[in-house]
Parts: C-alpha cells; sequence; structure tokens
C-alpha cells in the first residue's frame, strides 16, 4: 500500500509531458535585499538551493529539520523532537555550518547544531549551499552550510501576524510578528512558544515473553517533553535607497527531557533527565551598497549557555564577540572583487577545560572575484586563509563555473562545475577536555568536486527545471574519539570519501484545470572510510546513519483559496555502527496538508491550516533504539493584519 501511493505521488509529479508551453528566467537567485548572505554573486558552480514559499508556509509550525527532509534530499538523524543532526553529502553533524549572518551557530563545544531547535517561525528565507564551503564560511563548511536570511521590508505603518496551532501529543505554537516603520526606519518583533509533551504511543519490541512467545507490546513514550521560546528583534534603519543599518538581538532558550531508548522506557519508566540551553545572538552591520565601492562593516555577540540534567556546577559556557568588514568593487559591468576580514575572540567557561585556556583568537583574510564572459560563462575565485591561536589553519581557495550552453525561446541548458578546498578545526571539547581533549590535533581537511546541469523549461502553462549534479567529496583527518580503556580519547584516524548523484526537478502546470506545482529529489550518497587507525572491518562499506537512497516529492493542487499538498519521503537503510547485521530497516512517510486563504478585506486576513503527518502510520525508527511517533495532526491559525 505505501509503495503504490508512493508511485501514485510520483505520477502525479510527472503528468506533464509534452504540453506546448514563451519566456523563460534562466537563472533563480535569492532576494536582492536579504539581510544576511548575498550566497550566489560570488560562487559560480556551487549547488544552492532556496526554500519555496508554499514548503515554508507548511512547515512553519515546526523546526529546520522537518522542513529540510520534506523539501530537500538530506538525511538527518533525529529521535522524536528533542535531538536532530543533519548528514549533507555523507558527512558528519559538525561539517555543515549553520548561518545566521556573521554567526555559525554550531556549538563550539560539540561542533554541531540541533536542528529541533531552530524555528521555521523566526526566518524569511532559508538556503542550503550543498558541498564543500569553507573558502566562503570559513571552519566547518566541509559537506555544506545552511543560511537563515530576514528580508529588509521597510515598512511603512503597521503590520501583524499571529500563529496559533495545535497538534497531537499535547503540541502547541504560539507565535507573532509585529511590523512598524515609516519606510525609513522599521522595527520587527518575531517571538514564539512551543511546547510538546511528546506522549505517543508506540510499539515496543525490546519486550521479551519467552515463556509466552511474545517480543513486542504497546508502549507510551515518558518523560519526553519539549519546551522551546524565543525572540528575535530586528531594528533597521535606511539612510538612502541601498544605505542602511541593522541591528539584530536573538534570544532562545530550549529545553527538553532526553528521550530515552525503548528498552529504558519500558524498564525504567520513571526515569528522567533534562537538558537546557540558552542563547543570546547580536548581530548589527553598517551597509552601504550605493556606489561601484560597496562595503559593510558588521559585529555581533555570542553567549551560549548549557545545563545537563540541572547541574549548574558544571558550567558550559562559551562567549565570543566577532567583527567583519569587506569591500566590493563592481570595477566593471561583468566583473568585480571582494576583499574582507573576520575576527572573534571566544572566551571558553566549561567544567572540564583546563583553568589556563582563558580564551582563542580566530583571523580569517578572503578575497573573491567574478568576471562574466560573452554573457555565457561566469567564473568565480575564492581564497581564504584562516589563523586560530596555537593551531594550523590550511588555505581553502575553490574556484567555479557556470555556463549557458543553449538560450531557446522556451527553454534553457546550463552546465556547471566547482572545486573547492575546505577544512573544520577540531572543536574545543576535541582539543580540551580533560581527560581526552588532543590539542596536537589537525584540521580536517576535504576537497569537492562538482559537476552539475540545469534544465530549464517555460511554455504557456507548463514551467519548471531539471537539476543533475554528481559530486565527489574527500575527507582526510576525520576527527573521532577512541576507547582508551580508562577514557575515551580525541584522533585523528580515517580518511572518509563521499560520492554521489542528485536529481531534483519542480514544475508548475495544470492538473485538470487547475493549477498545480510538483517536485521531486533524489540523492545517491555513497560515503565510505577508505583507511581508519581504529581496528575495524567496516572499510569500504557505506558510513553508518548514511542512507545509500534518499528522497523526497510532493504536490500541492490550488483550487480558489484552498491549496491541498500530498508529500512523501524515503529513507534507505543505514548502518548504525560497525558492524555489519546492525542495520535501520529502510521506510517511506507520506504526509498531507491542507491550507485555506481567507481574506475578510483588504486589512484582515486569515489562513487556516491542517496536517497530517505519517499518513500511514508507519513504524519506523531513525535513530537506532528510539521510538518515533506514528500517524499525528496538527491544526493553525493565522491572523495577518495590515
Amino acid at each position: 500500500m505505501r509503495r503504490f501511493v508512493f508511485v501514485i505521488v510520483l505520477l502525479i509529479t510527472f503528468r506533464l509531458s509534452a504540453q506546448e508551453t514563451p519566456q523563460i528566467s534562466d537563472t533563480i537567485q535569492l532576494g536582492e535585499v536579504v539581510s544576511y548572505g548575498h550566497l550566489q554573486k560570488f560562487q559560480s558552480g556551487a549547488k544552492i538551493e532556496k526554500i519555496s514559499g508554499a514548503q515554508y508556509i507548511l512547515s512553519q509550525d515546526g523546526n529546520l529539520e522537518q522542513l529540510l527532509t520534506r523539501s530537500l534530499p538530506i538525511a538527518f538523524k533525529s529521535d522524536a523532537g528533542g535531538l536532530s543532526t543533519i548528514r549533507i553529502r555523507g558527512t558528519a553533524a559538525n561539517h555543515t555550518s549553520v548561518n545566521f549572518g556573521g554567526i555559525d551557530l554550531n556549538s563550539l563545544t560539540l561542533g554541531q547544531s540541533n536542528f529541533n531547535n531552530i524555528p521555521v517561525f523566526l526566518f524569511d528565507e532559508i538556503g542550503v549551499q550543498f558541498g564543500s564551503a569553507s573558502s566562503v564560511n570559513g571552519s566547518g563548511s566541509i559537506g555544506g552550510a545552511i543560511h537563515l536570511g530576514l528580508i529588509n521590508r521597510w515598512t511603512d505603518g503597521f503590520k501583524l501576524e499571529t500563529r496559533v496551532s495545535h497538534g497531537s501529543f499535547g503540541e502547541q505554537l504560539y507565535g507573532t510578528k509585529i511590523f512598524a516603520g515609516n519606510g525609513k526606519f522599521e522595527s520587527v518583533s518575531r517571538a514564539y512558544y512551543y511546547y510538546k509533551k511528546n506522549d505517543f504511543p508506540f510499539l515496543n519490541n525490546t519486550y521479551r515473553d519467552f515463556e509466552n512467545n511474545i517480543f513486542e507490546i504497546e508502549d507510551v513514550q515518558k518523560n519526553a517533553s519539549i519546551e522551546k521560546y524565543g525572540l528575535l528583534q530586528e531594528l533597521n534603519y535606511r539612510f538612502a535607497e541601498n544605505e542602511f543599518f541593522t541591528l539584530n538581538v536573538w534570544l532562545e532558550n530550549n529545553w527538553r527531557q532526553n528521550q530515552q531508548n525503548m528498552q529504558t522506557n519500558l524498564n525504567n519508566p520513571d526515569f528522567s533527565e533534562d537538558y537546557e540551553d540558552k542563547h543570546i545572538r547580536i548581530w548589527a552591520g553598517y551597509k552601504n551598497r550605493k556606489n561601484p565601492f560597496k562595503f559593510e562593516i558588521n559585529g555581533g555577540y555570542v553567549f551560549d549557555d548549557a545545563v545537563n540534567n540541572g547541574s549548574t556546577k558544571d558550567t558550559i559556557r562559551t562567549q565570543r564577540a566577532i567583527a567583519e568588514a569587506f569591500v566590493e568593487h563592481d570595477f566593471r559591468s561583468d566583473a568585480s572583487y571582494k576583499i574582507g576580514a573576520k575576527a572573534e575572540r571566544i572566551f571558553p567557561e566549561v567544567y572540564a577545560y583546563s583553568s589556563s585556556l582563558e580564551k582563542e583568537d580566530r583571523v580569517d583574510f578572503y578575497a573573491s572575484y567574478y568576471q562574466r564572459f560573452f554573457r555565457k560563462l561566469s567564473l568565480t575565485l575564492n581564497l581564504r586563509q584562516g589563523f586560530v591561536t596555537d593551531f594550523n589553519v590550511p588555505f581553502t581557495p575553490s574556484v567555479g563555473l557556470n555556463y549557458l550552453v543553449v538560450s531557446k525561446e522556451y527553454w534553457v541548458l546550463r552546465f556547471l562545475g566547482s572545486v573547492a578546498r575546505s577544512y573544520r578545526v577540531p572543536t574545543f571539547n576535541d582539543r580540551f577536555w580533560i581527560p581526552g581533549g588532543n590539542p596536537d590535533l589537525d584540521s580536517e581537511k576535504g576537497i569537492n568536486y562538482e559537476l552539475g546541469t540545469k534544465w530549464s523549461y517555460c511554455n504557456g502553462d507548463i514551467s519548471g527545471n531539471l537539476k543533475i549534479n554528481g559530486f565527489y567529496l574527500n575527507i582526510e583527518d576525520w576527527i573521532l574519539w577512541k576507547n582508551g580503556g580508562s577514557f575515551w580519547y580525541a584522533e585523528n584516524v580515517q580518511k572518509v570519501k563521499s560520492r554521489g548523484l542528485e536529481v531534483m526537478t519542480a514544475w508548475s502546470y495544470k492538473l485538470f484545470g487547475l493549477p498545480a506545482t510538483s517536485g521531486l529529489n533524489y540523492s545517491l550518497t555513497s560515503t565510505k572510510r577508505i583507511e581508519s587507525q581504529n581496528n575495524t572491518n567496516a572499510i569500504n562499506r557505506q558510513m553508518e546513519y548514511v542512507p545509500l537512497h534518499s528522497g523526497n516529492c510532493f504536490t500541492t493542487i490550488q483550487w480558489n483559496d484552498l491549496d491541498f499538498t500530498i508529500d512523501g519521503s524515503y529513507t534507505g537503510e543505514q548502518y548504525i555502527d560497525e558492524e555489519d547485521r546492525n542495520v535501520l530497516d529502510a521506510y517511506i512517510l507520506f504526509n498531507t496538508s491542507v491550507a485555506y486563504d481567507l481574506e475578510i478585506n483588504s486589512a484582515n486576513r486569515f489562513i487556516i491550516t491542517g496536517a497530517v503527518n505519517n499518513l500511514l502510520d508507519v513504524d519506523y525508527q531513525s535513530s537506532w533504539g528510539y521510538a518515533m511517533p506514528g500517524i499525528s495532526y496538527r491544526l493553525g491559525l493565522t491572523y495577518k493584519f495590515n
């Protein structure tokens, strides 16, 4: 039945055949007036995807992991809402940077982000870069980079948006966005509160009754509650059309009961442990884009504090001050360059570090060049050199190109390619945790080769594109923690190669006379450890928690003010450790949603949404031994006042 529904969705997706089609846009850029990051100008050949508006709206009640798994071919290792880590192109969780302005959200102690703690509701745009991006983003972007964007709308007047949603297992979201301004000054306040009791039923397969030959029992998840709230405040002032100042303050508090595995949930149902992290993130900048010489001066402050199981004496806290400035010069209509520098001073305060570690300084110098030839070929070159206190950082260049092969009346064909070096400075835990930290570790180093093509088509009621990307990623000095008997210790132990193919397509068309949009994403990712100092039989075998095959598809049909969407995702089987017998089964999930846009008058509008997730009530696991919820619902109401 599951496969039948999946095939039906695919058939709807490709019910486009030979209908005829006038005009076409050959490139898709992220919005020009975005507070955070022009991603593509100096990265010709890089694969950068922007989440579509429709997918964004349908996922605004959830977290970033839920959005990305339903819209892009990206794998995650997750439990039921408490912890989720990303695996872009087979890399580790600490190989993808998550960027908010000049701030990398990844923990300086752990080196990764929990995607369950990043609410979609707070942001206007989300961009994802596949493949190495260290030459642009610095340390950590070996597998890719996520960019969280805010759009400066320069509100003239007052706007209000409020959102309320309730769902299964005690899920609640309350959010508001308040826009106020006079066209030059703008204040935007975004706040949310999220709670979920997370007491879902599941089939516990760790039960053992040998006498009656019973090896599973109905159970309910206990002590896995989640509570999160945050505020993102923007203050923007526009001096002139292309000259403005922005200040953004993001306050966040995340608390969760760590979900226990199925065996603990069954045998020790009263056991509970919690984890809380608090964040203060401030980013401010002056931007002048009026002349051929454009420049920006930015600065920020970040405070991260984690409390494990209520133990405030075991301090896990870091603070950092950030400064960045760059100049961009369009010295010809078809050529420009960019030169900049970024500096950070970090103050770690962790109970397991040596008291002699007071601070660490990091400085990066970078340069980028863009050139367009004959209106068909664009070429970019990026250079970056970092410096870290008492640590050697490799030089990371990258080069990319975008070539317009054919441009016809109804269609356009492009080729893209890039070569990029990348690196990751070991985390503070890797270097300074006592015992086991190793200050003599080398940086992890990667090199990424990318080759892709994009075919875009537009004629009449049909428009869309097909993108195919092949990649090869080689990572050396991959850091792991090894069992040393009396304690674990960090070491550069293995070499990993990842290669694969990604296919993405999206189309707009008419289905039975109604506007429709469909998309399909597929990833073939072969990631293997080629060398390892560990005594392992898993050499030249697929890495743990990296599915060889994964993908998703969706179809949205619009009827007047009503949108109906059905989407499905497939995750192939995954090894969970270095033993060949321990494998997570493949699974297919389906979701459906509906949205109704009710306009009362020009100033008042309601958007009513409903969703059913895991439509077929599939029993599956994303992380070994941890239960996941079955079928669930979510109802939401948004009110907009302008």
